[in-house]
């Protein structure tokens, strides 16, 4: 089973109140509304259940917020440093 379904019957009968599927599973801010109002008013242990389980699977996890830090400036040029050389002694320099 790819999806649990919601039963729709069992909603009417614990809660007396009707859920539309077509939006639940097309609208996530009325689904997101809907699954609330429904696990908080939930008494029946395997309503609440159906209810999370379905959550998982119909609402996208929200991700954090994605931190965008800006790329350091580059250098123009590289600054290039003179090594000594002692191969030579003294008057290598």
């Amino acid at each position: 089973m790819p999806y649990p379904i919601l039963n729709k019957l069992q909603v009417k009968r614990s809660l007396g109140e009707s859920v539309d599927l077509e939006s639940l599973v097309r609208n996530p801010a009325y689904a997101r509304q809907r699954l609330a109002e429904i696990e908080e008013a939930a008494d029946d242990e395997s309503l609440l259940v159906m209810v999370l389980r379905l959550r998982d699977h119909v609402l996208p996890v929200e991700a954090p917020p994605v931190v965008v830090t800006p790329d350091p400036p580059a250098a123009a040029e590289p600054v290039r440093q003179e090594t000594r050389n002692y191969l030579m002694g003294a008057r290598a320099w």
